[in-house]
C-alpha cells in the first residue's frame, strides 16, 4: 500500500489460501474495505504492527484487520465502510482487547443474490414525497408551496426531481402512479 509506505509499522497482506474467482462488486468493496481497515488502525499512533488477511471460507469472503495497539479503537468500523458491505449482505465482527489490540474482519458472501426491485416511491425523497402527495390531489405548484412552507422556484425542483425518479413525463401520469401505489394524500407537513 503506497499511501502508507512513509510509516514506520509494520504491515503484512496475507492474500487468501485458494485461487477462486471473485464477483468483481465484492472484490471492489474488499479493496475498499481493506484499505479503510488498514487506514483506521494506523489513525492510532500506538500502531506498530497490522496484519490483513483474505481469507475464502466456503460462501464467504472474511477480510481480517488485526493491529497490536494497546487502546481499544472506539469505532472500529467506519460508517462509511458498512454502507460498502451491508448491501451487499456483509456484516462485521469485531474483538478488542485492551493492552493486546483490535481484530475487526468484515464478512462479505461470495454468491450476491440481485436486489429486492425497489417501488418506485422508494426512489424519492421525503420532500418529493411531500410535493407527490400535493400533485396527486390536484394542487398547482403555488399551493403545494403555500401548503409545505417553500418557494414555488423549490416546489418546481422537486417537482422535475420526482418526475425523473419515477420515469413519467407529466404531473398527471405522476399523480396516477401516486395513486395506484396508495400513497398517503395528506402531505406530512400541512399547515393550517
Amino acid at each position: 500500500m503506497p499511501v502508507v509506505s512513509h510509516l514506520d509499522v509494520d504491515i503484512e497482506l496475507i492474500a487468501p489460501d485458494e485461487d477462486r474467482q471473485i464477483c468483481q462488486d465484492i472484490a471492489h468493496t474488499a479493496r475498499i474495505v481493506s484499505r479503510g481497515l488498514v487506514l483506521a488502525a494506523l489513525d492510532r499512533t500506538s500502531t506498530t504492527r497490522v496484519r490483513l488477511s483474505w481469507r475464502l471460507d466456503g460462501a464467504t469472503l472474511r477480510i481480517t484487520a488485526r493491529d497490536d495497539a494497546p487502546e481499544v479503537l472506539a469505532a472500529a468500523v467506519e460508517p462509511r465502510l458498512s454502507e460498502r458491505i451491508v448491501p451487499l449482505g456483509g456484516r462485521w465482527e469485531v474483538d478488542a482487547v485492551p493492552g493486546w489490540g483490535t481484530t475487526v474482519t468484515a464478512v462479505l458472501p461470495l454468491d450476491i443474490t440481485e436486489p429486492p426491485e425497489l417501488s418506485p416511491l422508494d426512489r424519492l425523497n421525503a420532500r418529493e414525497l411531500e410535493v407527490l402527495a400535493g400533485i396527486s390531489q390536484g394542487l398547482r405548484n403555488r399551493q403545494i408551496a403555500d401548503r409545505l412552507q417553500l418557494s414555488e422556484h423549490t416546489v418546481k425542483f422537486h417537482v422535475r426531481n420526482l418526475l425523473e425518479k419515477l420515469e413519467v413525463r407529466s404531473r398527471g401520469e405522476a399523480a396516477a402512479l401516486a395513486h395506484a401505489l396508495r400513497i398517503d394524500p395528506e402531505p406530512v407537513n400541512k399547515t393550517a
